[in-house]
């Protein structure tokens, strides 16, 4: 059940964060190997942002799931960095990408716990 937070301060309309969102869910579970049907992604675009203290276009992505693969592949990494830079125009020197593993039973979803 990988969620996925996508945090930048590039302003998105409605269709274009739904298509951003869309790539995402279909990069991480590929990535991850979970199914795209129990992956979720937020974006928050347009945030007050900066990074090394400059405030060009940036991103964060915030991975979190159970049992995430404890080496995660550099080919996940390197799919969101490209999809920042193509769909949010952000360089990929300016993308960050955060894993976090989650205990079972400290995850819950469609009324039960994991």
């Amino acid at each position: 059940m990988p969620l996925v937070r996508i945090t930048t301060n590039v302003p998105f309309d409605h269709p274009s964060s739904v298509r951003l969102c869309g790539e995402v869910t279909s990069i991480v579970s590929k990535e991850l190997g979970k199914p795209e049907s129990i992956t979720m992604a937020v974006l928050e675009a347009g945030a007050a942002m900066t990074f090394g203290g400059a405030p060009d276009p940036s991103a964060l992505f915030e991975i979190e799931g159970i049992e995430l693969p404890s080496d995660p592949t550099n080919e996940l990494c390197q799919s969101l960095s490209d999809l920042a830079e193509s769909l949010m125009e952000v360089p990929q020197d300016r993308v960050f990408v955060k894993l976090t593993n989650v205990p079972r039973g400290y995850w819950a979803g469609n009324r039960k716990v994991y």
